[in-house]
């Protein structure tokens, strides 16, 4: 297995590492591991003692719901890591992660990784700051993910609304009332209108909300 300083200085974790640093980092690399196109490195569930960094290739971090919808939460490339937090908490892989081109990783076990913590403050400084931008993304995402869920509850409530009074228009609901209906706050349904007016669905009038477009609005449905 022949690691390559160049690329291991341009790993996330090892940022700013002097090269005599790098040479001790490079002591811990278990092994190098290479997977195809479209083969999975780990499930969700999986337990793996190994954190791996992506030395090349792309690698797809999803989650997949009951009814088979999927969820990307992050495509990782080179000098990002994988399966870390799972394997610091000693838990199951917490999602997916499926190659997208061929990849080569190079993993390093969790009792290593430890040892790297306590000979070098720089790495643990710099892990902090991965798993912290990392929560800072995830909290993004689930921002957004929450917003289109309450986009797509107002679809359906609209269209139910309108099936059941007939014509192209529901009956002229507050936004609190469409807020509480939905299970949210006036202001994300206030936005959400105007996404789905935006996207041609509906047409906003005074206390109306006429629809423009019913193809359009049953794909906003959850």
């Amino acid at each position: 297995m022949a690691v390559t300083l160049s690329k291991l200085a341009g790993i996330h974790y090892f940022a700013g590492l002097t090269h005599d640093e790098i040479r001790e980092v490079k002591k811990y690399i278990a092994f190098e591991k290479r997977i195809g196109k479209g083969e999975t490195l780990l499930f969700e569930g999986d337990r793996s003692e190994y954190i791996y960094f992506v030395i090349s290739g792309a690698v797809k971090v999803y989650k997949r719901s009951a009814n088979g919808k999927e969820q990307i939460l992050n495509i990782a490339t080179f000098g990002e890591s994988l399966n870390d937090v799972s394997t610091f908490d000693g838990g199951g892989t917490a999602a997916n992660m499926l190659a997208m081109t061929p990849v080569r990783l190079y993993a390093v076990k969790m009792q290593d990784m430890e040892r790297l913590f306590a000979e070098n403050l720089r790495i643990a400084r710099n892990v902090a700051r991965v798993l912290a931008s990392r929560v800072r993304r995830d909290s993004s995402l689930v921002e957004q993910l929450s917003f289109d869920q309450v986009i797509g509850r107002l679809a359906r409530l609209i269209l139910k609304q309108v099936a059941a009074s007939g014509g192209d228009r529901p009956p002229p609901f507050t936004q609190q009332d469409l807020a509480a209906m939905v299970g949210t706050s006036r202001v994300v349904v206030n936005r959400s209108l105007r996404a789905m007016e935006e996207k041609g669905a509906i047409r906003l009038e005074r206390r109306r909300i006429v629809i423009t477009d019913e193809a359009a609005l049953r794909n906003l449905v959850v």
